[in-house]
């Protein structure tokens, strides 16, 4: 692409999900003027789907430690390699070790949950330094949910000023799918903390004429499937595994609900995909949720982590066949109209040409002070 300004999309954690999907997104992006490479962690899923894909990869190993040199060192050479117009960070681990590099290139960092807010006080402290450190080094800060702006100023990251905006995550169009095959009930999300695959399997225990699957993996991994050995639910309970984004459409497609139990989230696109395919959704009402799922009109929510509330709420939609179908066609008419992947990439680029021209314009000092 002649005379296009290159994009470094840099993102550490390349394991399959929501972030993962959103980096593919900007990696696919058809920009006339501009092209992406992607820096991501060695043998992730995102490494080696985006070079299935084309798309030209560096990578590095980025989980040894949070104040690792060599990972400094290596995106360092990597950037010396690229020579990019603009490097956008995507998490916060990202975002902390590009702030160790000069500020000469125009950096771009999104926030996709602020995941120090769950820790101890200890890792709370420490979160909000990491990200007070990366917000001032960063030309712009995009967040994909009010709820994380919001959390942002409360937490004084966004002092003198920071150039910030909102754009809400988007996703392709997808058909709503017509197929007789039912799987029940299902939850589609790593086993781990933030996710809470334990509070669905409390759901489960509470709806004993219902069938339920589960597509995913992680640290939880093993957990999980004790648990539901020492509940007595595996009869009720499929586990599928970790699945490609295409089986995992085939999945959700097949869903009576999509039950999601996150303690919390930024803007995930796993609901827009249930929306799009005319899913029903329950989850709880965390982060940039409820700014997508509109309890009673687009989906159903739990304001807490109450298992018997998510339970009541399935039911619901379960017995109820003109509730649900009220709420797919909602939920589909309101994800063709606010959440398309053309409305966000746009607003992205949109973004990025801000950033260029603000570097234009100003004077040679601004652009090196901490």
């Amino acid at each position: 692409m002649k005379n296009a300004k290159k994009i470094l999309q840099f993102v550490c954690d390349g394991a399959p999900g929501g972030g993962t999907n959103h980096v593919l997104q900007l990696l696919n992006a058809n920009w006339s003027d501009a092209e992406s490479v992607l820096l991501t962690q060695q043998d992730s899923y995102l490494h080696q789907t985006a070079q299935s894909n084309g798309t030209t990869v560096f990578v590095g190993d980025f989980f040894r430690s949070r104040i690792d040199l060599s990972a400094v060192k290596r995106i360092r050479e990597v950037i010396s390699d690229v020579q990019p117009d603009l490097i956008h960070c995507h998490g916060g681990r990202a975002g902390f070790f590009q702030s160790f590099l000069s500020r000469d290139i125009p950096t771009v960092y999104t926030i996709h949950g602020f995941h120090h807010a769950r820790k101890s006080l200890v890792g709370r402290s420490l979160g909000w330094a990491a990200e007070l450190r990366t917000f001032r080094k960063m030309d712009r800060v995009l967040f994909v949910s009010h709820f994380d702006q919001q959390m942002a100023v409360r937490q004084g990251l966004l002092a003198n000023g920071k150039s910030n905006r909102v754009i809400h995550n988007g996703i392709k169009p997808l058909e709503p799918r017509t197929t007789s095959e039912r799987l029940g009930v299902g939850f589609v999300g790593r086993f781990v903390f933030q996710k809470n695959p334990q509070l669905f399997l409390d759901v489960v225990e509470r709806m004993p004429d219902v069938q339920f699957v589960m597509v995913g993996g992680g640290e939880l991994d093993d957990e999980v499937k004790r648990e539901i050995a020492n509940r007595g639910i595996e009869d009720r309970v499929t586990l599928l595994g970790v699945l490609d984004h295409a089986s995992t459409l085939e999945v959700i497609s097949k869903l009576d609900v999509l039950l999601m139990t996150p303690r919390w989230e930024g803007l995930p696109l796993l609901p827009l995909e249930a929306m799009f395919m005319k899913v029903p959704v329950v989850s709880t009402a965390t982060g940039g949720i409820p700014e997508v799922i509109l309890h009673g009109e687009t989906g159903l929510l739990s304001d807490s982590e109450s298992a018997q509330q998510l339970a009541d709420h399935v039911r619901l939609i379960l017995d109820d066949e003109e509730f649900r179908t009220s709420l797919v066609e909602r939920a589909y008419e309101i994800a063709n109209a606010d959440f398309s992947q053309e409305v966000m990439l746009r607003s992205i680029k949109e973004s990025y040409d801000q950033v260029f021209s603000c570097r234009d314009a100003a004077p040679a000092s601004d652009l090196v002070r901490s």
